[in-house]
């Protein structure tokens, strides 16, 4: 009876400790709102976006994909931008969408997707992960096998007549006439997204008209804003595995 009695105080005093502690979490962490995890089956991949030596300062992009607005982090020294991304360690294909305005087609309410107008400027890749040297065989299950070579190989398209932008495109809001080429990568880095060297050209050769462009296409992405989840993402390596927790911040 004696034992039984000790279990069961010891059992109590560890659910309240339990308690207090979710308790002391939930009192701290009221404003995040867990949304998504990707488990060991996902895996991460690295965005660059180069700009000319020649700025003084990188401007400020806004990018989406899935549903998320991307975080990203601004290099000014070596003019790049830099984000990442979480997809299925099987995925080899993906979309890269630059354009001015992206606008949701809303029915009955609900954005169904979205799309580009059919006069404004675009750009829309699809780029594959391949295997070197083989380019007709796809991969399958070892995407990141660190013995193994590998290529991206980037082809520009049209959209559709509707303008409808595939889901999970990455979206990058910015004048697309200063997209130079798409190239390189690694089995952990998507192809860099270089700008033109001369692309001051495009605004006059002003830095101010580009700052102004700047917070155009900023206030723009206000309405984009609305409808993608702003989230920071926490990263636990584990050898080859990657645990990545999103945590979404609506006042974000």
């Amino acid at each position: 009876m004696e034992k039984k009695f000790f279990t069961l105080i010891s059992f109590l005093l560890t659910l309240l400790f339990l308690t207090t502690k979710i308790g002391c979490w939930s009192a701290k962490s009221a404003r995040w709102t867990p949304t998504r995890i990707y488990s060991c089956d996902k895996s991460l991949f690295v965005g660059n976006i180069q700009f000319p030596q020649s700025l003084q300062r990188v401007p400020q992009i806004s990018i989406y994909r899935g549903g998320i607005k991307i975080n990203t982090e601004t290099d000014n020294e070596n003019k790049n931008i830099q984000f990442t991304i979480s997809d299925d360690k099987n995925c080899k294909t993906f979309y890269i969408l630059v354009a001015e305005t992206i606008i949701p087609y809303v029915k009955n309410g609900t954005v169904q997707y979205l799309k580009v107008s059919p006069y404004q400027d675009y750009k829309f890749y699809k780029i594959d992960i391949v295997r070197e040297g083989d380019q007709k065989n796809s991969i399958q299950n070892r995407l990141f096998e660190q013995n193994g070579s590998f290529k991206w190989k980037v082809r520009e398209f049209p959209l559709g007549a509707d303008g409808r932008i595939p889901d999970d495109t990455l979206m990058i809001i910015f004048d697309p006439e200063c997209i130079a080429k798409i190239e390189g990568g690694t089995n952990l880095e998507l192809p860099k997204i270089i700008m033109k060297q001369n692309m001051l050209d495009l605004f006059d050769r002003s830095e101010e008209k580009l700052r102004e462009k700047e917070t155009e296409l900023l206030m723009s992405s206000l309405d984009l804003n609305i409808i993608h989840t702003k989230v920071t993402p926490e990263l636990k390596h584990d050898h080859q595995r990657k645990l990545v927790v999103a945590m979404a911040n609506p006042e974000g």
